[in-house]
C-alpha cells in the first residue's frame, strides 16, 4: 500500500507567523485592524438610521446642576493649588495652573518620576520650580539639557518629580512641631532607587545619634534654604516635601526601635496629578500657547451595541475619533473613545473601562478640600462602579465621605472637570469609591474631544 506523504502546512504557519507580529507590533498593525473593525461597523450604522432620534443628556435644570458642581471644583482645586504658605511664593510673582497630561518613568520607590504639562516649554519660559500648595513638586526641565536633549521649546513640557534619578539633593529638616524630640534635625534628601520602600531617602544628617532615636514614622519634612550650593537661591526654604518613614527593626522585649534608614513619602500620587503650579518673575513672558490640550468638539451620535448593557457603545461622527478622546454630553462623561476608520469608534462607559483614572473627588459641603485621585474601576453592576483608589492620606479622607467624582486629567483628549457621578467612601471597605452615573439608554448626542488638524 502507498503512503501519501505529508505535506508541510506552509498555511498555517504563514497565519501563526502574522498573528504573533499582530500580538508583537501592534504600532504596526493598528491602522489595519482600524479599518478591518471600522468597516464591520458599517451595517450597525446603516441600522442606526432606525433607531430614533437621538435623545439629549438631561433637563435644564439637571445641566445647571452639573455646571454650579463644575464651577465649585474649579474654585477649590484653584485655592487649593495656590495656597502656598507666605515667604514661599514670591507676591509679585506670575502664577500658571498647568494641567497635568500624563505620568511616566519609573523613579525612585518604583513611583513614576516624570509629568508631561499641557504647557510647551515656550510658554512656560523663565519657570523653574514646580508646586502644589506648599508642597514641592519637582523641576522643570530645560528642552534641549539633560534629560530633555531631545525636546524641544515647541514641545509639552517635562517635570522631573524629586524621585528622579537626575533630581538635584536638596536640603531640608524634620518639621520642628513634628514632636518625638528630633525638631530641627536637618538633612539631605535625594531620590531614592526602585526598590525602596519610599520614594526619595535620606543621605545625610548633622546629628546621627539624634537621628538614630527616631522611632516614628509620619513627621513632617521640609526645605531649607541654602546660600551656596547647587540649590543655592533655587529652593526657598518651608516647601514640603513629604513624611519621614523609619526603617529599621522592632525590639519587641524592650520596644525599642534600631533605625537602619530614614526615607521620606511625597504626600501625592503622581498618577492622581491633575494640576500643579509655576511661577516665574512678573518680568519674564512666555512664548505663544502651543495647544497641548485639545479644545475643538464635534459633534456624534452614540448607539448601543448588543451587550450595551457593559458599557459598549458605537460612536459616529464626520471627522477621525483619537484614541482615549472624551464623549460628553454637555459637562458629563459618557465614556472614552477609541478610534476606528470613516469617522466611527467604540466608546466605553466608566463602568466598563479597565483603564487607571485620574480622578477628582468632590466632597459635599465647604469643609472638605478636592481631592485628586488615582483610581482603577474594580467591578460593576448596572449604573454603579466601584473604584479601588489612591493618593490623598487615608486619615484625610473621612469615612462617611459623600459627594461627586469628576476626571481629573487623563491626557491630551481628556480634559479636568468632567462630571462622572455621585460617589460615596464604600461602608465595608474605604478603598473603594462606589460610583453612580446617570442610566441612559438608545442613540444619544454628544460631543467628542478631536485633534483640530483632523477636523472639518
Amino acid at each position: 500500500m502507498l503512503r501519501k506523504s505529508a505535506s508541510f502546512p506552509v498555511g498555517l504557519y504563514a497565519i501563526l507567523l502574522l498573528a504573533l507580529a499582530w500580538l508583537t507590533l501592534p504600532a504596526l498593525f493598528g491602522p489595519v485592524e482600524r479599518w478591518l473593525v471600522g468597516s464591520a461597523t458599517a451595517v450597525p450604522r446603516l441600522a442606526s438610521m432606525w433607531f430614533g432620534r437621538p435623545a439629549r443628556a438631561a433637563g435644564r435644570d439637571d445641566l445647571g446642576r452639573v455646571e454650579e458642581l463644575r464651577a465649585e471644583l474649579n474654585r477649590r482645586v484653584t485655592r487649593q493649588n495656590f495656597s502656598a504658605g507666605a515667604g514661599v511664593i514670591p507676591v509679585a510673582a506670575e502664577k500658571l495652573l498647568c494641567g497635568v497630561l500624563s505620568a511616566s518613568r519609573v523613579g525612585g520607590g518604583g513611583r513614576m518620576s516624570e509629568l508631561l504639562l499641557d504647557h510647551s516649554y515656550a510658554e512656560l519660559e523663565g519657570c523653574d520650580l514646580v508646586v502644589k500648595g506648599d508642597q514641592l513638586i519637582g523641576f522643570l526641565m530645560r528642552p534641549g539639557q539633560g534629560r530633555a536633549i531631545d525636546d524641544l521649546p515647541a514641545d509639552p513640557a517635562r517635570v522631573m518629580l524629586c524621585n528622579h534619578r537626575d533630581a538635584p539633593r536638596l536640603y531640608a529638616s524634620v518639621d520642628e512641631d513634628g514632636g518625638g524630640g528630633v525638631g530641627g534635625l536637618r538633612v539631605v534628601v535625594r531620590a531614592g532607587s526602585s526598590a525602596d520602600p519610599a520614594p526619595m531617602r535620606v543621605d545625610l544628617w548633622n546629628d546621627p545619634y539624634q537621628a538614630a532615636q527616631m522611632d516614628e514614622s509620619g513627621l513632617l519634612v521640609r526645605t531649607r534654604a541654602l546660600k551656596y550650593g547647587a540649590t543655592a537661591q533655587r529652593v526657598p526654604g518651608g516647601l514640603l516635601l513629604g513624611r519621614a518613614k523609619v526603617w529599621g527593626y522592632d525590639d519587641q522585649k524592650t520596644d525599642d526601635v534600631l533605625t537602619i534608614a530614614v526615607y521620606v513619602e511625597p504626600l501625592f500620587e503622581p498618577h492622581a496629578l491633575s494640576h500643579v503650579v509655576l511661577w516665574r518673575a512678573p518680568a519674564v513672558r512666555g512664548g505663544r500657547s502651543s495647544m497641548m490640550r485639545a479644545h475643538r468638539r464635534v459633534s456624534g451620535v452614540v448607539y448601543d451595541l448588543p451587550g450595551a448593557d457593559r458599557g459598549r457603545h458605537l460612536l459616529v461622527t464626520d471627522t477621525g475619533v483619537p484614541d482615549g478622546a472624551a464623549v460628553t454630553q454637555e459637562g458629563m462623561l459618557v465614556g472614552v473613545a477609541r478610534g476606528l476608520c470613516l469617522g466611527s469608534g467604540l466608546a466605553t462607559s466608566f463602568g466598563a473601562s479597565r483603564r487607571r483614572w485620574s480622578l477628582l473627588f468632590l466632597p459635599d459641603g465647604d469643609t472638605l478640600p478636592a481631592f485628586e485621585m488615582s483610581g482603577v474601576v474594580e467591578r460593576a453592576a448596572g449604573n454603579v462602579a466601584w473604584v479601588r483608589w489612591e493618593g490623598p492620606p487615608r486619615d484625610q479622607l473621612p469615612r462617611s465621605a459623600e459627594g461627586h467624582l469628576f476626571t481629573g486629567s487623563n491626557g491630551r483628549f481628556c480634559p479636568s472637570g468632567l462630571w462622572i457621578g455621585r460617589a460615596r467612601v464604600d461602608r465595608l471597605d474605604r478603598d473603594l469609591l462606589e460610583v453612580r452615573s446617570p442610566v441612559t439608554r438608545g442613540a444619544r448626542a454628544v460631543d467628542v474631544l478631536v485633534d483640530p488638524s483632523e477636523a472639518r
